[in-house]
């Protein structure tokens, strides 16, 4: 599901708002980072430095929700049906996950001549804003997420766990699934908030919030 909002609402007293601002008549506030996430999967400071365009399109998700087919759609748009042979991954990075390092995927990311979209699965309390950027926030039934991670996570290769665990510890790395009954994996995730990946309702939570704003 994609959120399509009507921009007509202004925050009041919203602690995740900052910078006051007035279009159309209207007072936004918009958002201010407040905190950093630094886990296996991902690193929130490797926005603070990021130097945005103001034609920049950002794609949140918490994961699993959607984030891959939008990104298509919008490949569509800028490159004009032409993208046969581009990698998704290449085209769109996730710019906050920890593989590669920044310093290996930053100087790729800033010598994109096509219109920049990237995606992240942060919250937005743990990401830089840009008031001129345009952000699409994808969300999907919770449980529709978990089926589907539970797919990725099983299919998971050791590659990829070796690659995490060689970064610097940040806590718990992510492991092979504990159960292959899915009704177990589900109530994991379900008691334990998104385990073991990342917080689910505070993403949504955190982009709800901001839904009435212009560029959202």
């Amino acid at each position: 599901m994609i959120f399509l909002v009507q921009r007509q609402l202004a925050y009041e007293g919203d602690t995740m708002m900052d910078q006051s601002v007035q279009m159309a008549g209207q007072n936004f506030q918009w958002p201010k980072k407040s905190r950093e996430i630094r886990i296996w999967a991902m690193d929130s400071t490797y926005w603070n430095d990021f130097k945005f365009r103001d034609d920049d399109i950002i794609v949140a998700t918490w994961a699993k929700a959607g984030t891959t087919w939008v990104q298509q759609i919008i490949a569509q748009f800028i490159f004009k049906a032409e993208i046969d042979g581009l990698p998704i991954a290449d085209i769109s990075p996730w710019l906050d996950f920890r593989l590669p390092p920044l310093e290996a995927k930053l100087p790729e990311i800033e010598a994109q001549a096509h219109r920049r979209f990237l995606k992240t699965h942060l919250p937005l309390d743990a990401l830089v804003f840009s008031p001129k950027a345009k952000y699409v926030y994808v969300a999907r039934d919770g449980r529709d997420c978990c089926w589907s991670m539970y797919n990725h996570h099983f299919y998971t290769n050791q590659i990829l766990y070796d690659g995490l665990n060689s970064l610097p510890n940040f806590g718990p790395v992510l492991e092979p699934p504990r159960t292959t009954d899915l009704r177990e994996y589900y109530y994991d995730w379900f008691a334990k908030d998104g385990w073991p990946f990342w917080p689910f309702w505070e993403n949504i939570r955190s982009w709800w919030e901001a839904r009435n704003l212009p560029n959202v």
